[in-house]
């Protein structure tokens, strides 16, 4: 549901919300189960939202280490599931198919179930209908919220961290809020440049990736620039991102032999090693930037529909920029849209990034003719 289209999204907030209301008029509110035996967690889409969410996964491991946990997931956050720290079960559920759905979430058998998810009614009412307990988010003015027996305050002023921290609290976790993550060593870094090397993350998933993208004129300068001071830019993705990579390449013209694609390269468990041992990422607000904070690197966030207090990577190394164009920061949960969302990420100049990406080195932003095609 956090990735599907307009439609679904109005159908969830106008049928869903007014059935999830009736449906919570049956709750009887019980308490958290003292020994369940089957757990189910819920997590359909969104690698990021995954990476993010993975501590609160491994605060019900602990609370109760003796139970068989199950993450029904969809087909898109696959890979990040297989990085959470926790013993757990994958199943692959089609959440666009309800009854489906459903289905397989009863046929779990599951005592308890925790839906990780802040918005969908869908994902509430079949947390609901799928277990006697029932553990979820409560958006303010929100009716999936009285579905659960126990109901997190979930806030959108706040990093979503922060958000899930609450939820973990419900299972006992104390301290510092953290992703727990495992991941292996990346193969192909003994290849790479290492001390010079600025991964770039161009593309954003879902269905906001355009308005999440930085200006292609944009990287322009910033890989011209670091490749003019020594370093050598790199850009990270999965196969598909290879075709804005071969855009950029082309307006780049002779400085394009200095860069590297690593698109498709490098698999989701071994990205996190690279991330960390690089000199530096530059990455638009997506599961990069989110894995980029998780293993503490040297990370640059880019932001403009989102604000970073509330998506950013949390890095003691790293750095958030967010856009200063008025309309930026209006997407908090990622349903929302604005007439000016295509001029949002214009408003984050080079100028910004660069000296603090080059640690003040001497430099200046010049115009960079595109080479013609």
């Amino acid at each position: 549901m956090a990735r599907s289209n307009g439609w679904m999204r109005w159908l969830d907030r106008s049928l869903l919300a007014a059935a999830a209301r009736v449906l919570a008029g049956a709750n009887r509110h019980h308490s958290l189960p003292l020994a369940p035996r089957r757990i189910g967690i819920i997590q359909p889409t969104a690698i990021g939202d995954t990476l993010i969410a993975s501590g609160a996964v491994a605060a019900i491991a602990d609370r109760y280490p003796e139970a068989d946990l199950f993450i029904f997931h969809g087909a898109n956050n696959a890979p990040a599931v297989g990085l959470i720290a926790a013993p757990l079960t994958a199943i692959c559920c089609n959440f666009s198919r309800p009854h489906r759905a459903l289905r397989t979430l009863r046929a779990a058998r599951l005592d308890l179930v925790v839906d990780q998810t802040p918005w969908p009614n869908l994902t509430a009412i079949l947390a609901r209908l799928s277990a006697p307990c029932a553990v979820g988010f409560a958006p303010e003015g929100s009716a999936r919220g009285m579905l659960f027996d126990v109901a997190v305050p979930h806030r959108g002023e706040r990093h979503e961290l922060e958000n899930l921290a609450a939820m973990a609290r419900v299972f006992g976790a104390i301290g510092r809020y953290r992703m727990e993550l495992q991941g292996t060593e990346c193969a192909l870094a003994r290849e790479l440049p290492l001390d010079r090397l600025v991964l770039c993350q161009l593309s954003a998933g879902g269905t906001r990736a355009a308005e999440k993208a930085w200006p292609l004129d944009y990287w322009v300068v910033l890989c011209c620039k670091l490749i003019d001071h020594g370093y050598a830019p790199a850009f990270t993705g999965v196969d598909a991102d290879q075709k804005l990579v071969d855009a950029l390449s082309v307006q780049l013209g002779p400085y394009a032999a200095s860069t590297i694609s690593l698109c498709g390269k490098i698999p989701l468990r071994e990205l996190g090693d690279l991330l960390r041992r690089a000199y530096a990422v530059v990455s638009v607000d997506t599961s990069v930037l989110h894995l980029a904070g998780a293993v503490d690197a040297r990370v640059f966030g880019l932001h403009g529909p989102t604000r970073s207090r509330r998506w950013g990577a949390r890095s003691a190394r790293g750095q958030s920029f967010d856009s200063p164009h008025p309309d930026a920061g209006y997407i908090v949960y990622g349903t929302e849209t604005h007439a000016s969302a295509m001029d949002v990420m214009r408003g984050l100049t080079p100028d910004v990034v660069l000296p603090v990406l080059c640690e003040n080195r001497e430099w200046r932003v010049g115009r960079v003719e595109p080479a013609s095609a």
